[in-house]
């Protein structure tokens, strides 16, 4: 149930946040932006999809960070489909090149900030 828990809440950190940013900004995700809203919402996107396997490694509950893993993978998939649905775009780019990769690097930031709180015997 954990791994479950996990993998949902992640792609929900990661989701909401995408979906947040561009409905408050009014920025339509499959257009072109300028330059400096384009950085800017992709590294936003780096750092939630970074916190998302963070968070799907901690409730996931596994060494493995197969929680994490799913969520990147989720990340990556739903960014083809999307470029299937509405022609390739600046945002599912980013979110398959940095941020799907970047879920999974979120998962294993918390399992080595885990291993080290713990003591050595």
């Amino acid at each position: 149930m954990r791994l479950v828990s996990g993998i949902i809440l992640g792609y929900l950190v990661f989701g909401l946040a995408a979906f947040a940013l561009f409905r408050i900004t009014g920025h339509n995700p499959h257009a072109a932006a300028s330059v400096s809203f384009e950085i800017s919402s992709i590294v936003y996107g780096i750092l939630f999809a970074l916190l998302a396997g963070y968070i799907a490694g901690f409730i996931g509950g596994r060494r493995d960070l197969l929680a994490a893993k799913v969520v990147g993978v989720m990340v990556a998939l739903g960014a083809i489909a999307s470029m299937m649905m509405t022609g390739i775009a600046w945002s599912q780019i980013a979110a398959l090149l940095f941020m799907a990769p970047a879920v999974p690097i979120g998962g294993r930031w918390y399992l080595v900030r885990s291993r080290a709180k713990k003591p050595d015997h």
